[in-house]
């Protein structure tokens, strides 16, 4: 992809008249979306993020004269699961507010990240963890694996301060895993003690210690969401 976008400096340096042409912006956009499907399948959201930012033209407006991309929609979508895993909840509207809302109510790729919101912003974390089973292309797996890490993290430092142990079958439901091993590598991650003759998992914080982390909890995620609120007003 290096090469190819080195290339086209080259072209476009040697010819002043090419960026008039519609071949060579379709060159363009081709190289962008190659470098963003690469990215995703590499792990690098950072340059996930540049290729998006490269391709906002030819997504949006008049979209470069161009007609439209059979991948637009599945990076737009990738796009806006990456703007969720990372709780850019602002940055998530402004773009919804650029995508047409027939694609919005209809498109799949554009669905699911939605729906995706809607469960987050109600805190029903078991609908989350439902749509990784109903993600639209694989490629929608990487991000949603993101957010589920972050969710797990957040329901454990609830869990492991509400209750003094829990057994394996509650724990691995409550933190959404689907296998007993994924269970005992994190909660060996989290320093919990697992007590494979009682099939139980105790955690290292105090119970006692539940109601001041839920005040806590709640007037932290209040402010967030009232900023965020702020930021999309």
């Amino acid at each position: 992809v290096s090469q190819l976008k080195v290339g086209l400096v080259k072209l476009a340096l040697e010819n002043g008249q090419i960026e008039s042409d519609p071949s060579f912006q379709l060159l363009k956009r081709s190289v962008a979306e190659l470098g963003a499907e690469l990215s995703i399948k590499v792990g690098d959201i950072a340059a996930f993020e540049r290729y998006l930012a490269q391709l906002e033209p030819f997504y949006f407006g008049n979209r470069m004269g161009l007609s439209e991309s059979k991948v637009m929609y599945p990076l737009i979508g990738l796009n806006l699961l990456r703007m969720l895993s990372d709780n850019l909840i602002a940055d998530f509207h402004t773009v919804l507010e650029r995508i047409d809302l027939e694609q919005l109510q209809t498109n799949p790729f554009i669905v699911h990240p939605v729906k995706l919101e809607q469960a987050l912003m109600e805190g029903s974390y078991k609908k989350v963890w439902q749509a990784r089973s109903e993600v639209p292309t694989p490629e929608y797996v990487f991000f949603m694996d993101i957010l589920m890490s972050t969710i797990r993290n957040e329901v454990a430092s609830c869990v492991e301060k509400s209750y003094t142990s829990l057994p394996f079958d509650d724990a691995k439901s409550v933190l959404f895993f689907s296998s007993m091993d994924e269970l005992l590598k994190f909660s060996q991650k989290h320093q919990w003690t697992v007590s494979p003759s009682e099939k139980r998992i105790t955690f290292k914080s105090a119970a006692e210690d539940a109601r001041l982390f839920q005040g806590d909890n709640i007037m932290k995620q209040t402010l967030s969401y009232a900023r965020e609120l702020e930021r999309i007003v």
